[in-house]
């Protein structure tokens, strides 16, 4: 093999290990220079393999691209077997937040779709992460099963980002009650918003669903709402669902994911 061929493949090879996609919790944000946001900082973040989610609701991942800058990639996302979930992929433009910029306005993006870091080589010439929120639904017919969901990226190779979306036996009630915006600040920690839904199911209070889906927090707030109104559903089956009361304050101060306890409350169960 020539030479000029050997070289080329490595570079070609170098480039595309360079880059790197990676699934997180809806709770972790990271800011364009690949730095988690101090608000939602964990000590031991969770890996997102297998997640839950009830018929008729909602899961929704994370997903950063990482690379130097001056690189292109192609966004796929896929599930296996196709047409039982409903995928919708939103890129996350950065807004200032403290000192800091985090993931929130989106946009709905196709797959495959193209993207490039840096999103602007004027405001944001070192960037070297790209985030987006991967949105599933599950129909309410949809029979109790295991669906493989992968996110992609073609560089000089195929990477993937894969997991194991476990759709369980509830059913997510209809909703028909207040349809009100209630997120938290940008700058403070992303389960926040989820905390205030679960303040008004510790209340007594219904869920409230944002009345769109314009940024994150709105994804936040539908999903902590849907939450509640499961939880309501199943009180009567499952007593234990008043641990609900002390699950914020289990482990204070360990970061945003603390609201994945009530997760696994909720689908311990199914």
């Amino acid at each position: 093999m020539p030479a000029w061929r050997i070289i080329s493949l490595l570079c070609l090879a170098l480039s595309a290990q360079a880059q790197q996609i990676s699934l997180v919790s809806e709770f972790e944000r990271f800011d364009p220079f690949g730095r988690p946001i101090a608000a939602d900082r964990d000590l031991i973040p969770r890996e997102i393999l297998s997640p839950a989610m009830p018929r008729n609701g909602h899961l929704s991942v994370r997903v950063l691209v990482n690379g130097p800058p001056h690189t292109n990639y192609l966004l796929y996302f896929i599930s296996n077997p196709p047409g039982i979930l409903d995928l919708t992929m939103y890129r996350e433009f950065f807004e200032p937040c403290g000192a800091s910029l985090c993931p929130d306005w989106l946009t709905k993006v196709e797959s495959p779709s193209f993207g490039a870091i840096p999103e602007s080589l004027f405001a944001m010439p070192e960037q070297n992460t790209r985030s987006y929120l991967l949105d599933i639904h599950a129909k309410a017919d949809t029979p109790p099963r295991r669906v493989r969901v992968e996110v992609l990226i073609k560089t000089g190779i195929w990477q993937v980002a894969p997991m194991e979306v476990r759709i369980t036996a509830p059913i997510m009630p209809a909703h028909r009650g207040v349809h009100r915006e209630d997120i938290a600040p940008l700058d403070a920690s992303s389960a926040a918003t989820a905390e205030r839904q679960l303040g008004r199911y510790l209340a007594g209070l219904e869920p409230e669903l944002p009345p769109g889906i314009l940024r994150a927090r709105d994804i936040t707030q539908r999903n902590s709402a849907e939450d509640m109104l499961l939880a309501r559903s199943l009180r009567a089956q499952i007593p234990d669902l008043n641990v609900l009361a002390w699950t914020p304050l289990a482990f204070p101060g360990m970061g945003a994911e603390w609201y994945l306890r009530v997760h696994d409350l909720l689908y311990a169960w199914q």
